[in-house]
Formats: structure tokens, C-alpha cells, sequence
């Protein structure tokens, strides 16, 4: 984004006493969907509170000299209570700071923004509220979906999706009405219900409705279709804010399919077989397995929420394994001066490769690894030192183990990508130094370095082609009848 000089008439300009709060609304993502106003109180800001889904292209406008309090919320877990959000924004208020409290979105749609303003005022805290644009608003927009239309709807709903869950008891009949939209608010993870208690009670179950994550992002992503097909094929719930809009205006959208009643892949089920998969689960795995990719690249100060990372490692641990010997061990690297030390011992292992690859090194050493320093979150994936191999008195060759281990690590690379998270593999000539480091006992061993977390964007090819060091083979290369000859040929380095 380009600079964007401060532009104020002399009635927004903000009240220059010490000890003011700004509650700005940072809009839905991107920096250019600022308003001007907060743009500036952003400028002038001593201390600025932020929120998990304020766009880091927006926290790059924070003054270098500000002091950043993270204070995000995800579903089930809070950083900080909203108390001590209160707490903080008060202390430094009576210390005389400029104060902006910056939200995704807009402060008064489900951002606690009326909250905060009760707990200033009684406090004798001067504020001022910044709008920005609100993430149905944002969202919706980008997917191409009116919010209203005379036609189609004279009303909207905004919802916040977790009261589906039963806590409190909606107006379902209301909501079912026709000729509205409907927003859930985070509504994916909670979409099987919202959809049976809609459809049970009146809306058809053809009615338009779309699942939007990310709008108005690079990495916007929309699914439009019948409501019960859309609650059949949503996403899995992840760290990626997510909206439900339900209603006739979603038909307006160019991402908006028809579900296909007279197939019965889209046809709505209660209970889906559990042994089998429909033609949509089927096409929608093999896409996620072409868009795996080796990351080396990933978004500076990502973060993977704790109940993703716990979904992941899970995901590891249902790998088959030979004679169900699960030989793999997971050591998460959560010490800072530890991921430094792991760092310095790759940079000593490419430098040791580089020295022995001739006219090829400097194009080596060009490779991106710093997923290593850059990633969210650092696994060393190892074989245990009981790795399982031995029966009674046979021996299996510790390989078998190494397939076992390979299985968990591939369903944690996608399991990574269904949730959008990048994964990269760094691999280590000479492990001995890395066990050492993580105090492995002995007869362990490290396999690999996984570099885990948010990315800017997915590579459209392997990255090792792109970098054009090597290119991948065909399989009819690959893959032989009844042990017919070999290729002879060799993968060059």
C-alpha cells in the first residue's frame, strides 16, 4: 500500500488533551480500507491495543515508537479477559497517553465496542469511536453478495454464530421468514445447526447461502450454494475469521453454484456415511493434495491458534503405522533462544552442503529456508529410541519405522494445508548436534525440521521448480508392472 498523508477537517480533528482512548475500527483487513479518520488517531497513537484479526498490512501504520498490546480472542481462547482490557486501556489513559483501542471491523458489531465505552465513561475517561467498515459489510461486498435488495430482501440480520449452539434460544421461526439475509458472525464452525434449526423451521433447504473466510484478503475464499449442501461441504473451522450469509441476494453472487438435487453428492443427508465419501468430499481432498506445497516462505508474526495446532497434531497421531509401532516423537520448539540455536545449526549445515555442491553452491545457498526463524510455530518430527521394530527375536530394519513416521508427517502437512497454514520440511545431513540441542535420550533421532504457520500466499509450483534447482519427474518414471526394467536414469542434483 502507498503512504496515505493524514487528511482531517477541523472537526475530526481528535481532542488533544492527555489521557484520550480512540476506539477505532480497522475494517475487515487490508490498510486501504482504513478510513482517513483512522488513519490518523493510528498516527498519533502512544499505545495501541489490538485485536487478532486487525490485517498486519494495518499494524505496519503503528508509529514505530508506540507500544503494541496484543489482546486478541479467538473461539475459547482469550489473551486477556475483557476486564483487563478495560483495565489497560484505563492505566494508560491516566498516564496521560493517546490510547487507540483498534478492532477488526467496525468497534460496535460484535467488537465489545459499547462495553469499552461503559467502562471509560465510568472511569471519566474522554474517547472518542472511529466506525470502520463492518466485516459483513467488508465481506460481503467482496463475495458479491448485496446485503439488501428490493427484490429480494428488505431486511438484515446480524448474528453472532455462536448463540446457535443452544446457550440461548433464537427466534428460529423469525429467522426463517423469507425475503431477509441473514449474517452469522464466526457461523462456520456451528453451520450443521444454523442450517437444521433454519430448515426445520420453514426456510427451504435449497435457500441460497455462502460461507466467505478472509474477504476482502488475498486469501479471500467463497463457497455459495443451497443451504443444506453448503453445511454438508463447509470448510473445516479454523483460525480463519469465516461469515454465514443465508438468503436469496446470495444467488447474486459470481461464486454462487445451484446444488444439483438430483445429485446425490450435493443431495442434503442427515448422517453421511461414514465409509464412504461423495464425488464433492473426493474432488475437494485431491484439490487439497495439489495444493500442498513445500513453504519456505511465511507470514512474519503469524500465529496457529492452540486448538489448530492441537487439530493438527491429532491429525498426526491417526497416521497408520507398520505393526502399529506409532514410532514418531514431536518436540514443539517453543524457547526462543532454542529455535536461534536450531537456526544456527542450519545455517551451518547449508554452508557444510555449499561447500561440497562445486558451481552449483551460491544457487544453493540461495534457497529460502528461513521458515526456520520466520514460521509460527517449529516441530522436530524424530524417531523414539523404542521405535517398535523389534519382534521377539527378529529385527525389523529401522526403515519400516521411518515409513511409519513419514505417514504422521504427511497428515500433518494436510491437515496444515485444509486449514490454509503453510509447512515446510528442513532436512538435516548430520542430526547428531540437532538431538544434542533438544537433549534427545539416546537412540533418538531427528528426521526433519517442520516449519508451521501462516503464509502470504501458496507457491503455483513446487518452489525447488521455480527456483529452477531441480524438476520434478513424470510418473511413468516412477511406476513399474510385474518389476519390468528400471529407469536408468538418475535424479541430478
Amino acid at each position: 500500500m502507498n503512504a496515505v498523508e493524514p487528511v482531517t477537517s477541523p472537526e475530526s480533528q481528535p481532542d488533544s488533551r492527555p489521557g484520550m482512548v480512540y476506539i477505532v475500527g480497522a475494517g475487515p483487513g487490508p490498510a486501504d480500507l482504513l478510513s482517513l479518520r483512522a488513519l490518523d488517531r493510528l498516527q498519533r497513537a502512544d499505545v495501541v491495543v489490538h485485536d487478532r484479526l486487525v490485517g498486519d498490512d494495518v499494524m505496519a501504520l503503528v508509529p514505530a515508537a508506540a507500544l503494541r498490546v496484543y489482546a486478541g480472542k479467538a473461539s475459547g481462547h482469550h489473551v486477556m479477559p475483557q476486564a483487563q482490557i478495560h483495565a489497560v486501556l484505563i492505566e494508560h489513559a491516566r498516564a496521560g497517553r493517546r490510547v487507540v483501542r483498534l478492532k477488526g471491523g467496525d468497534p460496535h458489531v460484535f467488537g465489545r465496542g459499547g462495553e469499552e465505552v461503559q467502562a471509560l465513561q465510568a472511569a471519566g475517561i474522554a474517547f472518542e469511536v472511529v466506525p470502520g467498515i463492518s466485516a459483513a459489510n467488508g465481506c460481503a461486498a467482496a463475495a458479491g453478495i448485496p446485503l439488501t435488495h428490493r427484490e429480494l430482501a428488505n431486511t438484515c440480520t446480524f448474528l453472532p454464530g455462536h448463540l446457535a449452539d443452544g446457550s440461548v434460544e433464537l427466534d428460529w421461526p423469525a429467522l426463517a421468514r423469507p425475503a431477509q439475509t441473514l449474517v452469522f458472525y464466526m457461523g462456520v464452525e456451528r453451520i450443521a445447526r444454523i442450517a437444521e434449526q433454519l430448515i426445520a423451521h420453514g426456510l427451504p433447504d435449497n435457500t441460497p447461502a455462502a460461507i466467505v473466510r478472509d474477504g476482502t484478503r488475498d486469501t479471500e475464499d467463497v463457497l455459495a450454494t443451497g443451504l443444506a449442501a453448503l453445511a454438508r461441504l463447509a470448510p473445516a473451522h479454523g483460525p480463519r475469521p469465516g461469515l454465514l450469509i443465508v438468503g436469496q441476494t446470495v444467488r447474486l453472487s459470481p461464486h454462487y453454484r445451484q446444488a444439483d438435487t438430483a445429485d446425490p453428492s450435493l443431495r442434503a443427508a442427515a448422517t453421511p456415511c461414514a465409509h464412504h465419501f461423495s464425488a464433492t468430499e473426493r474432488a475437494s481432498f485431491y484439490r487439497l493434495v495439489d495444493a500442498r506445497r513445500d513453504m519456505r516462505h511465511f507470514t512474519v508474526g503469524g500465529r496457529v491458534d492452540d486448538e489448530v495446532l492441537q487439530r493438527l497434531l491429532t491429525t498426526a497421531h491417526r497416521a497408520p503405522s507398520v505393526g502399529l509401532m506409532q514410532p514418531w516423537r514431536y518436540v514443539r520448539v517453543v524457547d526462543a533462544g532454542l529455535r536461534a540455536r536450531i537456526a544456527t545449526l542450519v545455517d551451518q549445515e547449508r554452508a557444510a552442503t555449499a561447500a561440497e555442491l562445486g558451481d552449483r553452491a551460491d544457487e544453493f545457498i540461495r534457497l529460502k529456508v528461513d521458515g526456520v526463524r520466520e514460521c509460527a510455530e517449529l516441530l522436530v518430527v524424530a524417531l523414539a529410541p523404542d521405535d517398535g521394530t523389534v519382534f521377539g527375536r527378529r529385527t525389523m530394519p529401522r526403515d519400516m519405522a521411518l515409513c511409519s513416521l513419514a505417514c504422521s508427517v504427511q497428515n500433518l502437512w494436510l491437515a496444515a494445508r485444509a486449514e490454509n497454514l503453510g509447512m515446510g520440511w528442513v532436512s538435516m545431513f548430520e542430526p547428531a548436534a540437532l538431538a544434542k540441542a533438544l537433549g534427545m535420550p539416546a537412540g533418538a533421532e531427528p528426521m526433519g525440521i517442520l516449519c508451521l504457520g501462516p503464509v502470504d500466499r501458496f507457491y503455483d509450483a513446487p518452489m525447488l521448480e521455480i527456483e529452477g534447482w531441480r524438476q520434478g519427474r513424470p510418473l511413468s518414471a516412477m511406476v513399474f508392472t510385474d518389476g519390468a526394467a528400471w529407469a536408468s536414469a538418475t535424479i541430478a542434483p
